[in-house]
């Protein structure tokens, strides 16, 4: 991704975050890709802050529009169940112990992650399209 692009995801996803009324979250769009090869991207919420780290895939730019969208939505979403989200990755443990904390954890973000991309789906469609900027031939 070109140093404009870059420029052109953070303000996309900034735009996006502010009409999914995360207005008072910090984001920040890393030059690194995302640890998983098979993401598209990915968001780290800091614990205690309210601002995360979005990591994209060296290729998010060639996917279609409307998945890009789609991603960049899912990803916001995290945001908002990142209290949640913390609860069940650290706070269990202290209650359960690691082992069932450990099982409760595994078995919550594989739930949490069908509940994120279905409420991705359903407010994707009202954001806006990202305006890449044009490339040089």
């Amino acid at each position: 991704m070109t140093k404009k692009d870059r420029k052109a995801l953070g303000q996309y996803v900034r735009e996006v975050a502010d009409r999914m009324e995360l207005r008072d979250w910090h984001v920040d769009v890393s030059h690194e890709p995302p640890e998983y090869d098979d993401a598209y991207a990915t968001c780290e919420p800091i614990y205690g802050q309210r601002r995360a780290v979005f990591r994209f895939a060296d290729g998010f730019r060639e996917r279609d529009l409307e998945g890009q969208r789609h991603t960049v939505v899912h990803e916001l979403v995290h945001c908002h169940l990142a209290s949640l989200t913390s609860t069940l990755e650290h706070d269990a443990q202290t209650v359960l112990g690691k082992p069932a904390a450990t099982v409760l954890w595994e078995g919550a973000r594989r739930q949490l992650e069908y509940g994120v991309d279905g409420l991705a789906h359903a407010i994707a469609k009202h954001m806006p399209l990202i305006e890449w900027p044009e490339r040089k031939r």
